[in-house]
């Protein structure tokens, strides 16, 4: 059982997609997955076809039992959605260790646990972190993400102190379009500054509508256009980090 966190702190960079590709992969592949939300923007959970309206991820951190938030959505995947209310939470000495206190009651039900992170550094973004056993980090090839590659190992460096379990899986780069040299340029950047710092390129997700449009219209990506571009690319970083995620990627 893996818990695969995906965080950055960097905007717009396909974080939320790549959740929900995996959490999707997983589905079509028949397993158990949970997909937990811990953006307040809660965009995984609509495109999940999770309903926002009921008790989520605030409540989780919160002392309610993960069994009492979890939703089945139309997707075959297990859903705790998130709600605007974690916006307001703040670190106190101890409270990056609540996500991981309570998914440990129920994490050996599932197969693979994907938890979305906001875009910016704090309370939730360190939950997730300390919950994981894998650090995910999207990025687009644009002039900003090796600012955003080197903040985010920085502290996943240092939460493994805490949670020494947590490794960092590597970049997803994401909604690649090769024709501009600048792509071209920017993708050898981020995985040689990557690999140099301990988080190689694993994986590279062609640019496609397709994954948009899922999301908007809430289907799995798998059942809306399987042989797209992003679908073949997720399937395979989903295989990649079920088979090889206990041996080190």
């Amino acid at each position: 059982m893996q818990i695969i966190t995906a965080a950055v702190i960097k905007g717009g960079t396909g974080k939320t997609t790549t959740c929900a590709a995996l959490a999707q992969a997983a589905a079509k592949a028949g397993k158990k997955v949970l997909a937990i939300d811990l953006d307040p923007q809660a965009n995984l959970s609509f495109a999940l076809g999770a309903d926002q309206n009921a008790p989520g991820s605030y409540q989780l951190l919160h002392d309610t039992p993960a069994q009492e938030l979890m939703q089945q959505t139309p997707q075959r995947i297990t859903v705790i959605p998130a709600s605007p209310d974690l916006a307001a939470e703040r670190s106190t000495p101890g409270s990056a260790k609540r996500l991981q206190r309570a998914l440990q009651p129920v994490q050996q039900d599932f197969d693979l646990i994907v938890i979305d992170t906001p875009p910016t550094l704090g309370e939730l973004q360190f939950n997730a972190l300390q919950a994981a056993t894998g650090l995910i980090i999207p990025l687009e090839a644009d002039t900003f993400s090796l600012q955003g590659l080197y903040q985010i190992t920085d502290i996943a460096e240092r939460m493994t102190r805490s949670n020494p379990g947590l490794r960092i899986l590597g970049v997803v780069l994401t909604r690649y379009n090769s024709r501009p040299k600048i792509n071209r340029y920017l993708r050898e950047a981020i995985a040689e500054r990557g690999a140099e710092i301990g988080a190689p390129t694993i994986a590279v997700i062609r640019a496609g509508i397709a994954a948009a449009e899922a999301a908007a219209m809430q289907q799995s990506l798998f059942d809306y256009a399987p042989s797209s571009n992003p679908a073949q690319d997720y399937a395979a970083l989903y295989q990649r980090i079920m088979e090889d995620g206990n041996d080190g990627l």
